[in-house]
């Protein structure tokens, strides 16, 4: 799906060489995860997983390795015998996206979600294209912080980049080939696969499966910034040793979600004035912060008196309430889709006294958290 000039052989050569070493691998897991490991870092991308972690989880024992090996090559119309990628780096590359993306497909059905962080390099590091694809019933999420890559897509090629951070959410089924943008400089991109539970089908509208993907940019510097650190959060995690990696894993996902569900442009979005949704697009990044009347006014560009009438007339809510009211949208998905306790949730929507947050969670929704925890709202 690249020009033939975009091709590096001896990367697409030795890539393929350490695939065909770790399905031939005999001594069962210890060199099929070590030969994987060394296919993993000259890919140069950061799992959400170790390698070894993902191997375990995927259970492909030897007589598996060799049937996948051998079906991929006798689908390519190769032989395992006279093999010799050094003539026929493109059919290299095909192998490795087939074999990566079984192993990708077996990892993300056994843990339901999977971020990577991707850095492609410019000319004259050699270019490695990398496969991505959402099995039935799952999505893909790319964010591109910085530099510009291209997404090709079977509707279209869609440039991720080129006027800043954006974000892109394709549908189940989704078969792309992700590459380097025409600039010269490095991209780095944050990919997410993930099964969605069922709360979160809200935020991924019809328009998201039947239309052809469009980029959405991250205009707000507070946004991207915020989103970078979330997508680098989700790695660190899944590295250490905490004991609910997983949940805190789709926790962050989802508020990402969440965030990029805030951004889509809305019809009414035009008739509002720039310095509100400059104050809307801050809180959005900071609603969890201590902030001030004077400290989004400041973001917004605007003086504090100025800033709170036009807020009031245009968003129909005072500046601090509208704030309150997005901390306890949050608070309440976290208490109808996790067993979190109420005080970690009231410190992760931005409240230190957990009575105070639940009195203020009254006075705005109606209820108690523990009533929407339970259940006896409706």
């Amino acid at each position: 799906m690249t020009d033939d000039d975009s091709v590096a052989p001896d990367a697409l050569v030795s890539l393929a060489e350490a695939l065909v070493a770790a399905l031939l691998s005999e001594d069962a897991e210890t060199a099929f995860v070590e030969e994987t490991r060394q296919f993993v870092d000259q890919l140069g991308d950061t799992l959400t997983l170790p390698v070894s972690e993902m191997i375990s989880i995927d259970q492909l024992g030897q007589q598996a390795r060799r049937e996948l090996l051998e079906e991929t090559l006798h689908d390519l119309g190769l032989n395992l015998r006279s093999l010799d990628w050094s003539s026929q780096p493109l059919l290299a590359r095909e192998f490795q996206n087939r074999i990566w993306l079984h192993l990708y497909r077996r990892f993300l059905s056994a843990y339901q979600v999977v971020s990577s962080h991707i850095e492609l390099l410019p000319p004259p590091a050699e270019e490695y294209p990398r496969p991505l694809y959402s099995p039935p019933e799952s999505w893909l999420l790319l964010f591109a912080e910085s530099g510009s890559c291209r997404v090709l897509h079977p509707s279209g090629d869609v440039v991720l980049g080129n006027n800043g951070p954006a974000l892109l959410l394709l549908p189940p089924e989704a078969e792309v080939v992700l590459c380097r943008g025409s600039d010269t400089g490095s991209c780095s991109v944050f990919s997410s696969a993930f099964f969605p539970p069922q709360r979160w089908m809200q935020w991924l509208g019809k328009s998201d499966r039947e239309e052809a993907p469009r980029a959405l940019p991250v205009a707000d510097t507070q946004i991207s910034a915020y989103l970078s650190e979330s997508f680098r959060r989700i790695i660190d995690i899944a590295h250490s040793t905490a004991q609910s990696g997983r949940a805190l894993h789709l926790n962050l996902l989802e508020h990402i979600l969440l965030l990029r569900n805030e951004l889509i442009p809305r019809s009414d979005d035009a008739g509002l004035d720039r310095r509100v949704l400059a104050a809307r697009d801050f809180l959005l990044a900071h609603y969890r912060e201590k902030t001030t009347v004077e400290q989004v006014a400041n973001a917004a560009g605007a003086a504090p008196s100025t800033l709170t009438a036009l807020f009031k007339s245009q968003m129909g809510e005072n500046l601090m309430r509208w704030r309150d009211q997005l901390r306890m949208r949050r608070a309440r998905e976290l208490l109808q889709g996790s067993d979190v306790p109420i005080k970690v949730i009231a410190a992760e929507v931005g409240y230190d006294d957990p009575m105070f947050f639940s009195r203020r969670f009254k006075q705005l929704t109606g209820w108690s958290p523990s009533q929407v925890r339970s259940g006896s709202t409706h």
